[in-house]
């Protein structure tokens, strides 16, 4: 099971298989003629720009983004931005007004990440902080994650989109979306300080993601997360068998 899962990790022809589901269910959805004029008016021009094509490369670029780091490539971090610049800006228009405040942190949080990969040992995890101090600081990674999930999903529900009156109660989509992103901000960030551990994060975003379309009745995008699930796992196989660096290792090094 190992080896397969290392395969898999490493595999170009599972990087190609992978970039053609995403793309394929984007497609199936409907979306691929879709134009951004179906959304907002912002002048005769609208309409030319084709955002069911952008959307539909976007989810490869994705794909590849996450293949990527999963063989700890720094591309994949480059990748990364590029993505998030275009899914805040399309879940923006499609109406996720917290997306302007979740995503520039996302976006801040990968521009580290290439810089700290870029002063790493190349191919190779950095050492995780240990002992209590550590704790403290993943504990903290953590909770500050679901915090400022919780405080920016509360704004873009319940005050930018002024759609939703507060009166106490909160949808299941406002928690859902919350724990979501606290999640993947915890995955990033973590990903950031090219820490092995992001991975674990990984699979229970994927995995949330994966019954949250099982329950809507999205068997497509099951599929697609039942990919990134066995990605997740594969790339913290991959990246526990590479090891971690040695204190003071550098990029030039390797």
């Amino acid at each position: 099971m190992d080896k397969a899962l290392i395969f898999f990790a490493k595999s170009r022809y599972a990087d190609l298989f992978g970039v053609a589901l995403v793309i394929a269910i984007a497609i199936g959805s409907g979306y691929l003629s879709t134009n951004l004029a179906k959304y907002v008016n912002w002048g005769p021009m609208t309409s030319l720009i084709p955002l069911g094509v952008i959307s539909v490369i976007n989810v490869g670029i994705s794909m590849m983004s996450t293949r990527l780091t999963g063989r700890l490539s720094n591309v994949g971090n480059v990748l990364g931005i590029i993505n998030t610049a275009l899914s805040g800006a399309i879940d923006y228009i499609l109406g996720n007004k917290a997306a302007i405040i979740t995503y520039p942190v996302t976006f801040i949080v990968y521009t580290f990440a290439i810089r700290r990969w870029q002063n790493s040992e190349r191919g190779k995890a950095m050492e995780p902080p240990t002992g209590k101090k550590g704790q403290l600081i993943i504990s903290g990674i953590v909770v500050g994650s679901f915090a400022f999930s919780l405080i920016a999903n509360y704004v873009g529900y319940y005050l930018i989109a002024n759609n939703v009156s507060y009166d106490g109660k909160t949808s299941s989509l406002f928690w859902i979306t919350t724990v979501v992103f606290g999640l993947s901000l915890s995955a990033n960030i973590l990903n950031a300080l090219k820490l092995t551990m992001q991975w674990q994060f990984w699979f229970a975003y994927n995995t949330v993601q994966c019954i949250k379309a099982l329950t809507q009745g999205n068997f497509a995008n099951v599929g697609k997360y039942i990919f990134y699930i066995i990605n997740s796992v594969a790339a913290l196989l991959l990246w526990t068998r590479n090891g971690t660096a040695a204190k003071g290792a550098v990029a030039a090094a390797a």
